[in-house]
């Protein structure tokens, strides 16, 4: 690793505590868009295993024609399939996901 990949981490760590985790840690449940199978975004994976050690329920998007892999899929507590934000019907299934994951908060 070079020193300016190894500041680059370090900047991306500070970062990421300082900003990303307190975020984390106050929500009720962690919301994301599904990534492709096999395209790796360092964000989303260190933020996913963030919510996943601090259990909390993922909700994952996945967009149309996008796939997401087997393993993200089992770890969800709720996958979105075939998400579009423009359609009315994709807006209803995520109202009814975020009521399912966080009973009471309506």
């Amino acid at each position: 690793m070079t020193r300016r990949e190894d500041k680059a981490w370090a900047d991306y760590s500070k970062s990421f505590r300082e900003y990303t985790l307190p975020k984390i840690l106050n929500s009720a449940i962690f919301l994301s868009i599904g990534t492709e199978v096999g395209d790796l975004d360092v964000k989303m994976a260190t933020e996913l295993g963030a919510a996943m050690l601090m259990d909390k329920p993922l909700l994952l998007v996945c967009p149309r024609g996008r796939t997401i892999s087997a393993a993200l899929r089992r770890a969800a507590a709720e996958v979105i399939d075939d998400w579009d934000p423009a359609d009315p019907a994709c807006q209803i299934r995520m109202q009814a996901a975020l009521k399912r994951l966080v009973p009471g908060d309506e």
